[in-house]
């Protein structure tokens, strides 16, 4: 083949020289060495095709490829679908888009994570392409490849900052040139490449996760991609002696799959992100090669139950009793999850503190039942209260009948908002409820609501004659319980449970040092359509009667079925409430068939 070029490319291609690493073949060297830079081209082309070391990634084929596992829609995958269509049109005629797609790398400005994806899907296509593009055009598109690395390797990974920033910075700094080194082991300066891919992976293993491998809830709508990336840099990183990253960041990496699990919902979504068409493609063979490379036996016994058949590995050995704990939390990461079983059928809540509004999310029977940003309305003697701090983690426990996680946040007006939630594992009841409290024991008028956004696909019927009603999805349904309400809908002075534009909204006010505002959610289905009671309990100490901004309690029934929830909303004490002592600041449990109390929990006073 004839080919033409200019003195200006061909004064500029020496920035890779010395160009042969001694792992290449002699043909190539010695025919290079002759001729340069293109005196070897055929040579390399015949080395290309009929090489079996290294064994080529098929990344970039197939109905899902592995490059647009877990990518949104919305991140320009249509384009990016076409320049995999026509990258492999170059491999069986000659194209036009050769052409273009030199000018594009030459010219692009990486401006989102998208423009960086395709610039790995020309990495991935190289060896392929070899055969069917000038040398000048291929050498090209390596030479521009290996200068946009160096200059994302200046990128250190910002966090805390914009996710879709992170995925560019892992792609470019990260995936590329160890794809670039793994692919040409022949190349010196690609080979090189290696080593600042590594520490780039490693970085962002590191640095965006919480030292168990889950990552910043803000991350959570990029974990998709974010995972992705990481798990074909790990099947890169298999066929190197040195491996993707360091040993820190592969452990890392194993924790990580085991929570993508846990934050995975059948369909491949991740949990506390959008559900919609814009859902991530592939996400079922990218477990499946999360799997095969660094799963373990808990891994792949949550990723049986978990998800469809398929993904777990056909030579997988484990049992029933293998299963990992389905809850979790992280402060550094603000996730929680609270849930009684890895099937998609258990009752699942997660929510992220990590910043206000909460975001939330209820599962029961595979489906969404609250989805969105749990928000609330708060005013103190007539005037609205802010949140003015940062939430934290007060309490997290979590044992085999019940999750509990506690969190606090400072409000305006000498105010402060705790929130409870507890899941009673094996009776698949829930318990949510926000306390705003004055500090210093003041008395102000205080009126909250309580905001829990339903799902799109969730409809809430409340009862003709009492305050309660119950949420429906298809199959699935809740009752809901308005523990501090009367139970009488004709009887509203306490409050009201509504549903407005879209949210359940309880609404209680009082005059004192504090109010409570419980929710109880009864989430077995053939139990929610039974009759069902609550009351507010008396709570005594030293023979008189708490007033209710010290301490309340509350019983709920559903069918025969009955719990216990109290809380302090002031100084603790020895007090008693239905029957039972208490002296600690917050305790729940069930009713046995006994008549006898069965303590899930019982928070002591700090």
């Amino acid at each position: 083949m004839a080919v033409a070029f200019t003195e200006q490319f061909a004064a500029e291609l020496p920035k890779l020289q010395p160009l042969w690493h001694s792992s290449a073949p002699r043909s190539v060297t010695e025919k290079s060495a002759v001729d340069p830079p293109f005196g070897g081209w055929a040579a390399w082309q015949q080395h290309l095709a009929g090489r079996k070391r290294p064994v080529l990634p098929s990344f970039l084929s197939g109905k899902r490829p592995a490059l647009l596992w877990g990518w949104p829609q919305t991140w320009h995958r249509s384009d990016i679908e076409s320049v995999l269509a026509s990258l492999r049109s170059i491999k069986t005629q000659q194209s036009d888009f050769a052409v273009e797609a030199v000018d594009f790398v030459e010219s692009v400005a990486i401006s989102d994570p998208s423009i960086a994806l395709q610039l790995v899907a020309f990495a991935y296509e190289l060896p392929q392409i070899a055969g069917k593009v000038p040398p000048e055009m291929w050498w090209r598109l390596v030479e521009r490849l290996h200068e946009l690395v160096g200059e994302a390797d200046h990128q250190r990974v910002n966090w805390p900052g914009d996710p879709a920033d992170v995925v560019r910075q892992q792609l470019l700094a990260g995936e590329l040139p160890l794809a670039l080194g793994c692919l040409f082991p022949e190349v010196r300066a690609l080979r090189a490449l290696r080593k600042s891919g590594r520490a780039a992976l490693s970085e962002g293993l590191i640095e965006l996760t919480d030292g168990q491998g889950l990552p910043h809830a803000r991350l959570l709508p990029v974990l998709g991609p974010l995972f992705a990336c990481w798990t074909r840099a790990r099947w890169l990183g298999a066929r190197l002696h040195r491996g993707p990253w360091s040993r820190a960041a592969e452990l890392q990496y194993q924790w990580l799959v085991r929570y993508a699990l846990r934050l995975a919902d059948e369909g491949g979504r991740f949990l506390l992100t959008p559900h919609d068409e814009s859902s991530p493609a592939g996400t079922k063979s990218l477990f499946r090669m999360a799997l095969d490379l660094a799963g373990d036996r808990g891994d792949h016994a949550a990723a049986a139950a978990a998800l469809p058949r398929g993904v777990v590995p056909k030579q997988a050995k484990f049992k029933a009793d293998d299963l990992p704990d389905p809850s979790l939390n992280s402060d550094w990461s603000g996730i929680a999850v609270l849930a009684n079983g890895w099937l998609q059928s258990d009752v699942r809540l997660a929510v992220t503190y990590s910043n206000d509004p909460l975001h939330i999310e209820l599962s029961v029977d595979g489906e969404r039942l609250l989805a969105g940003d749990w928000t609330c309305d708060i005013t103190c003697d007539g005037a609205p209260v802010q949140v003015v701090g940062e939430w934290e983690r007060l309490c997290w426990e979590s044992g085999k009948r019940f999750d509990f996680l506690e969190l606090g946040v400072e409000l305006s007006h000498g105010l402060r908002l705790e929130r409870q939630l507890v899941l009673g594992r094996k009776d698949a009841v829930l318990y949510l409820a926000d306390m705003v409290i004055a500090r210093g024991g003041a008395q102000r008028q205080l009126k909250h609501s309580l905001k829990l956004p339903l799902d799109d696909k969730a409809t809430w019927r409340p009862e003709v004659e009492t305050s309660d009603g119950q949420i429906f999805g298809v199959k699935a349904r809740a009752a809901v319980m308005p523990l501090a309400l009367s139970e009488w809908r004709s009887d509203s002075r306490s409050g009201s449970l509504v549903e407005d534009g879209g949210r359940l909204t309880l609404t209680q006010g009082a005059y004192g040092r504090a109010v409570c505002c419980p929710l109880f959610f009864d989430l077995d289905r053939t139990r929610a359509g039974k009759q069902r009671t609550w009351r507010q309990l008396t709570v005594g100490e030293w023979m008189e009667a708490v007033p209710r901004d010290v301490a309340v309690g509350f019983r709920a029934q559903s069918g025969r079925h009955q719990w216990l929830f109290y809380r302090s909303l002031g100084p603790v004490g020895n007090r008693t409430f239905l029957g039972q002592n208490i002296a600690g600041e917050f305790s729940a449990g069930p009713f046995l068939e006994t008549g006898k109390y069965k303590e899930w929990i019982e928070i002591e006073a700090v």
